[in-house]
């Protein structure tokens, strides 16, 4: 196949289209809301992405590292900082028992038990709760690699799937008990997003890629360092790029 040939039909993989700059310093997480407003969690606190940006959170170092949402609320974790709404406008810290410290790297709800959630302290490893976030138990993570860095996902069958930046992707098939590498079609694999029907998404160094059942297909050539899949359409995607501009494409 000729270069021009191939170019081109590697663009045809993924129908892009730039939203605009991130105005904001260390874009974390993104979350599509419910309601339709795509949210981006940064170092400073939130943003809602709509017809024009608008602050749902802005406070120094209110780290928004992670976005999830239980059915009713959405959830905040981050740099010290765990935290609820339901309305986007008023967030309630939580305090949580059995978590020894607050620094948040990864948390990740079940799509289908909501009461189950689960969460990486960046000092003391993965926790899970089975109350909504209320109590906390520390999680064996057999096969885990200690990690400073992480994305979690729950998938519709209760799967933990775990992001390592630097080394690898893993799953557990038991809550979190133990974990079996998987391997990765990037280097320095980074944020995870699930699709309606089920499909996985995974943002890296080197692109944006989708399983399948035959493997990995990227999808876009660039590094990813946010990403999120609309809840009802299929396919939808919207991810940060190394540059710092927001993307929209399915």
């Amino acid at each position: 196949m000729r270069p021009l040939a191939l170019t081109l039909f590697l663009g045809l993989a993924l129908a892009q289209t730039p939203l605009g700059p991130v105005s904001t310093r260390d874009v974390h997480a993104l979350l599509w809301h419910p309601s339709g407003a795509l949210l981006l969690g940064h170092h400073d606190g939130i943003v809602a992405w709509g017809d024009t940006p608008q602050d749902l959170v802005r406070r120094r170092d209110w780290d928004a590292m992670n976005l999830a949402w239980d059915g009713r609320r959405l959830l905040v974790a981050g740099h010290w900082i765990l935290a609820e709404s339901q309305d986007l406008k008023r967030f309630r810290d939580l305090s949580p028992k059995g978590l020894p410290a607050l620094d948040l790297h990864a948390y990740a709800v079940d799509p289908k038990r909501p009461e189950v959630h689960y969460t990486l302290e960046a000092t003391h490893g993965p926790f899970r709760s089975q109350d909504g976030g209320r109590t906390w138990r520390k999680l064996p993570a057999q096969g885990l690699p200690k990690a400073g860095m992480a994305f979690f996902l729950v998938d519709p069958k209760g799967r933990l799937w775990v992001s390592l930046m630097e080394q690898g992707l893993f799953l557990s098939e038991d809550g979190g008990q133990s974990f079996r590498p998987l391997p990765s079609p990037d280097p320095a694999p980074g944020p995870l997003a699930l699709s309606p029907s089920g499909t996985l998404y995974l943002g890296g160094q080197l692109g944006l890629w989708q399983r399948t059942a035959t493997g990995w297909r990227r999808l876009w050539t660039g590094a990813v360092l946010a990403l999120a899949a609309h809840p009802q359409e299929e396919g939808l995607l919207a991810w940060v790029d190394g540059k710092g501009t927001l993307w929209r494409g399915r």
